[in-house]
């Protein structure tokens, strides 16, 4: 692996570049890269194949070593050579992930796992968006309080305490931050799981008050993963490196997470597969980390449809076959969070993911229920070969593709979902959920 200080160096000597320049740049090299390669997205072949899979990591490589990462900070180009990043994957691969986390009867790990493993990917469950303070901790022990969930990958952030809304670079982001800490203790009390992993932090993001969290108590490296992304496409800042010194000085594992979007510099999904690949590898290269998420997105903030399965397919498998990570990705639907839909989408992802090699899934459905039906989905794909994985995922998606017009775009709140002092779901809201779960059984998932 390249040591952080050589980035300082990369980062303030490399070539100077304009980012719409740099920009350009890796929209047609990755253009060319997907024709040399010979990769296209199919449709109805969702799970992807060996060569696909290996076209994919070349390609990805090939992009990260000739167009290089952008520092926004310097205005310069941080460069590779392709043989530097092919022996940063043979060391990645050499030493499969198996990172640790939590403490006690609350540990858990994110360890490589490749697709026909027979055991189940760690259900590394979450929560996403905004959730209010007044039934914050609740929403965190539905989470916590399933036996299938065994840890956080992130929880929801909070766009105010009181009056107060938190501002990155201020005194208000750490204000705000340690009464989210606060309450994500009591949810962990509240149900008897002190040491359980909470992954993420979610409301601070700046360096300043990430560090602030870190101390005995509140945030340690046992319950901790710190985001040390790049943007895409391939573009670094200070506030990357930083953190990763950071986690490499305090032994925490840093959050790798691997973002390309769909319809802008990456036309479709054989482009984002490519650029999921070359980010990947770019954050490896200086984070040297045991996990990574892969993410697409379409430009419009929606991922649960064929073309994004496609890509995290495709990304996966490669990261499968030439790395040694942990790789993840959110288990979520994108349209109308707390519906059947919303686990219909889910269900199609997991069917993508599993298959594909994915090891934990940091994102598990918006309620508790919904992260114990995925987990029991991933218990029943594993160990299925890709072709009838694919055969499922495509009755899954014809029905996504239905029913999605049909469903009126808002999310529904926590609150009607759960009865908050008992902490059970409704019962419509269970009946509902519990029927797609039947609906998937007799499509062909082997639920018990």
């Amino acid at each position: 692996m390249i040591p952080i200080l050589d980035f300082q160096r990369r980062a303030t000597t490399g070539p100077v570049m304009k980012a719409d320049d740099f920009d350009i740049d890796f929209a047609m090299k990755v253009r060319e890269l997907v024709a040399r390669y010979d990769i296209k997205y199919d449709p109805e072949q969702l799970v992807v194949d060996d060569r696909t899979a290996d076209a994919v990591f070349e390609a990805g490589v090939d992009l990260l070593a000739e167009i290089g990462l952008y520092m926004m900070d310097t205005q310069r180009v941080v460069k590779y050579t392709r043989e530097e990043l092919l022996q940063i994957a043979r060391e990645s691969q050499e030493m499969p992930a198996n990172a640790v986390l939590g403490r006690g009867k609350d540990r858990m790990s994110l360890r490589y796992r490749k697709g026909t493993d027979t055991w189940a990917p760690t259900n590394y469950a979450g929560g996403g968006g905004v959730v209010p303070t007044d039934y914050f901790i609740e929403y965190v022990q539905s989470l916590v309080q399933e036996e299938r969930v065994k840890g956080t990958g992130m929880v929801a952030c909070l766009d105010r305490l009181g009056n107060v809304a938190p501002q990155a670079g201020t005194p208000s982001e750490v204000h705000v931050a340690l009464w989210e800490q606060d309450a994500l203790k009591e949810a962990l009390r509240r149900v008897g799981r002190p040491e359980l992993n909470l992954g993420l932090l979610c409301t601070v993001s700046t360096v300043g008050g990430t560090m602030a969290m870190m101390t005995p108590g509140l945030r340690e490296p046992h319950n901790t993963q710190i985001g040390v992304h790049i943007m895409p496409e391939q573009k670094l800042t200070w506030r990357s490196l930083l953190l990763a010194q950071f986690c490499e000085l305090r032994g925490i594992e840093p959050w790798q997470s691997s973002m390309s979007c769909i319809g802008a510099l990456c036309r479709d999904a054989a482009d984002t597969a490519v650029g999921l690949i070359a980010n990947g590898l770019g954050q490896l290269s200086y984070a040297h980390g045991a996990t990574m998420s892969y993410y697409p997105s379409h430009l419009e903030g929606t991922w649960a449809t064929r073309d994004a399965h496609w890509a995290f397919s495709a990304a996966c498998r490669a990261s499968e076959r030439h790395l040694g990570v942990a790789a993840g990705t959110a288990i979520s639907g994108d349209k109308a969070w707390r519906t059947p839909l919303s686990l219909w989408q889910s269900a199609g992802m997991v069917v993508a993911s599993v298959p594909s090699g994915m090891a934990y899934t940091w994102f598990a459905g918006h309620t508790g229920l919904e992260a114990r039906f995925v987990g029991e989905m991933m218990d029943a794909v594993t160990g299925l070969s890709r072709e009838r994985c694919n055969e499922l995922l495509q009755k899954i998606m014809r029905k996504v593709e239905a029913l999605k017009p049909t469903v009126p775009s808002g999310h529904i709140p926590f609150p009607d979902t759960y009865d908050l002092k008992t902490m059970k779901p409704k019962a419509e809201y269970e009946a509902g959920m519990r029927r797609v779960m039947d609906e998937l059984a007799s499509m062909g998932m082997p639920l018990k």
